[in-house]
């Protein structure tokens, strides 16, 4: 029931970052650096997961987008402070193609994250979970 709850708000995390960040005001290139960023460690990660085969793959896929994404969250956090408009749902032309993406990856992402469900009885799977669980919830700090 843990692991469950704790897929979900991995789920819920990634979802609020897909659809929030990926759209905004884009002050500078900033933001456009972020989201592009987001974009491909995002990509990346679903990738992976795709092309898992083991509880060490998905292991593996989840402890690098928890190591990337753990770069990116002090930048998140600071444009979430200084660009708080970005979350007005307003696309700025220079951003759509990567909300685009972002919103391709938003569906691939669901059906790549339910195969951690089947290894989620691996302790290296269920750590790897839980690193990532820590890590996104320093988004809602």
């Amino acid at each position: 029931m843990k692991q469950t709850a704790s897929i979900m708000a991995v789920f819920a995390v990634i979802g609020v970052l897909m659809f929030g960040f990926g759209s905004g005001s884009a002050q500078g290139s900033e933001i456009g650096d972020v989201v592009r960023q987001q974009a491909d460690v995002t990509e990346q990660f679903v990738n992976n997961l795709e092309k898992a085969n083991s509880a060490q793959d998905v292991a593996k896929a989840v402890d690098a987008y928890t190591a990337d994404m753990k770069k990116l969250i002090p930048r998140i956090q600071s444009l979430d402070e200084t660009y708080p408009e970005y979350k007005e749902g307003k696309v700025p032309k220079e951003l759509e193609k990567e909300a685009k993406r972002l919103e391709g990856l938003a569906v691939r992402m669901p059906a790549a994250m339910m195969k951690t469900v089947s290894y989620m009885s691996d302790p290296a799977v269920q750590k790897a979970m839980e690193n990532m669980s820590n890590e996104m919830a320093k988004l809602g700090e």
